[in-house]
């Protein structure tokens, strides 16, 4: 039997599609306070979330869910393949000489991972959108990625917030 919570909020993605018009700065930092929050209590109990992006997460009742949890592993026991979720991924996870298009090479994810995955989620509650929406998710953008290619801070982002994301 499994037993799961609707969360009437959909999505992240969804979620600021919606909703992003309204949100304050009050209000972005609450949520990212809750997703490292929620990845911090993985983290403490050594595992690691392997999908991590703004449809992994759901919103119920302005708070903060973590979805697809069947992908998350302990982090001793991870590896997986990426394509869709190029942006979230962590660019040392992209074998540039094995990069094709239909496939990325397997890597192992790890907490620096889901900490990287978090910036790109903080950016995109910046900003409102996915990440690279401008792009095809395929193995040039991986490419690219992979070689440092990041999104501009958004117009009008606090130098706090900007920080928390643009860590090296």
């Amino acid at each position: 039997l499994l037993v799961v919570e609707y969360a009437e909020g959909g999505s992240f993605n969804n979620y600021l599609k919606v909703n992003f018009p309204s949100l304050n700065w009050r209000d972005k930092y609450k949520l990212a306070f809750q997703i490292s929050s929620a990845i911090e209590y993985l983290h403490e109990r050594g595992i690691v979330h392997k999908d991590l992006h703004s449809s992994s997460i759901l919103v119920q009742q302005n708070s903060i869910r973590l979805a697809d949890s069947g992908l998350s592993k302990r982090i001793k026991d991870s590896s997986q393949t990426y394509l869709d979720t190029i942006p979230y991924t962590d660019p040392r996870g992209f074998d540039i000489e094995e990069i094709s298009s239909d496939a990325l090479e397997k890597y192992e994810s790890n907490e620096k991972s889901n900490v990287y995955s978090v910036g790109v989620l903080f950016w995109e509650l910046s900003s409102g959108k996915k990440p690279f929406s401008d792009k095809e998710y395929n193995s040039i953008l991986a490419e690219e990625i992979a070689q440092g290619l990041r999104e501009v801070i958004v117009d009008g982002t606090p130098k706090n917030y900007c920080i928390l994301y643009e860590s090296k």
